[in-house]
């Protein structure tokens, strides 16, 4: 929330001084742009997402090959645990995941299923959920889980690192319209440092706030337009 004010703010003001040159102009663009903050909780909640999903699949590969080994999945989550010790801190949604999850087979003596149904539920992701139910299948239907998991692991995962992939082109579309986006800001800064003259009677006259108002509406929405273009969810 700090960060977001803090950005929202010098966006706010910056705005102002090369639009209007006016502070109180860049006020109240300030407090327009702050109505934007759930907007901002939702892309970092998707980048949250897409970060869990590419810890998942690393996860997906450690717990298939520990099953293949004949470990039960309480063992897998344990040895992935070390092993992704050396990769991931405690920080990264993944650890935080399994450690919660050994915790409460721990502590409640919870079943592997129940422990995994409710992290797919937290996180509400199709290759989690697809992930879950395949193993929550087998157990109840007793087939040949080390080879149905490594299959479905493989699949599961290719499909994670095709996601990855688009996320990583879209990503770069999205930079390259950002910077196509913040342009006219970069131009009307320049004219308004290097030409204060040419750019005077369009602080000071009625006509002039009106384009000025104009042209940063304008450039607001494309930039929306830039940003949902460019954003897919996974």
């Amino acid at each position: 929330m700090l960060r977001f004010s803090a950005a929202a703010f010098l966006i706010g003001m910056a705005a102002g001084y090369i639009y209007f040159d006016d502070p109180v102009s860049g006020i109240v663009i300030f407090l327009c742009l702050y109505f934007a903050y759930p907007v901002y909780r939702k892309g970092l909640e998707r980048k949250r997402r897409q970060e869990m999903l590419i810890q998942f699949k690393d996860l997906l590969y450690s717990v298939s090959a520990s099953l293949s080994l004949g470990r039960n999945m309480r063992q897998a989550l344990e040895e992935s645990l070390a092993f992704w010790g050396n990769t991931y801190d405690d920080r990264d949604p993944i650890m935080i995941e399994v450690k919660g999850m050994l915790r409460e087979m721990r502590e409640t003596n919870a079943q592997d299923i129940k422990v995994l149904r409710d992290f797919s539920e937290r996180w509400d992701i199709s290759d989690i959920v697809d992930f879950v139910n395949v193993y929550e299948s087998l157990r109840i239907t007793g087939g040949d889980m080390p080879k149905a998991i490594a299959r479905a692991a493989s699949v599961i995962g290719d499909k994670i690192t095709m996601e990855k992939e688009l996320a990583a082109a879209l990503s770069e579309k999205l930079t390259e319209g950002r910077i196509v986006g913040i342009a006219p800001f970069v131009m009307t800064l320049a004219m308004k440092l290097l030409s204060p003259g040419y750019m005077r009677p369009i602080y000071e006259t009625g006509a002039g706030m009106m384009v000025s108002a104009l042209s940063l509406s304008l450039s607001a929405a494309a930039i929306i337009m830039i940003e949902r273009i460019n954003r897919i969810d996974f």
